[in-house]
């Protein structure tokens, strides 16, 4: 059964933006993950996060941020190989829709083999300032699959 799962990228775009070279320490300070199906991370990091997602089922990657004059852009999510998890879609490098608001749905495959497997990934965003001007950045958190 399943349903899908929206997964936000809330970003302190102003900070992270202004930052000059920031470390992956910085970047995960400035953002947070949050699901609409219970997902989280057991010691608080963004490299922990995972988010429950469904075998047939879409995954939706949307940007927020509150920061006025900023916007935040889901430019690919990018399967990560290692020797313990697998990929659950059909591509490695799945792109957003593009602009400065877009977004990312991708569809998990068909395969029960799936269940209960972890799948690490990046998700490469975009912060846009008041003009068309941006910065691009990565995380490194996990889907696990659900029945």
């Amino acid at each position: 059964m399943g349903k899908k799962v929206v997964i936000a990228l809330t970003v302190q775009a102003n900070s992270l933006y202004t930052m000059n070279n920031p470390s992956p320490a910085d970047i995960n300070a400035k953002c947070s993950l949050s699901d609409d199906n219970s997902g989280s991370s057991a010691n608080g990091t963004l490299e922990d996060f995972k988010s429950n997602v469904y075998i047939n089922q879409e995954v939706r990657w949307i940007g927020l941020t509150s920061d006025t004059g900023f916007s935040v852009s889901i430019d690919t999510i990018v399967y990560e190989p290692n020797f313990s998890d697998v990929n659950f879609f059909d591509s490695s490098t799945i792109k957003g829709t593009g602009g400065r608001s877009g977004n990312l749905t991708a569809k998990v495959k068909d395969d029960s083999n799936l269940l209960n497997k972890i799948d690490k990934y990046s998700i490469h965003f975009s912060i846009y300032d008041n003009g068309n001007t941006f910065k691009s950045f990565q995380i490194d958190p996990k889907l696990a699959a659900n029945p």
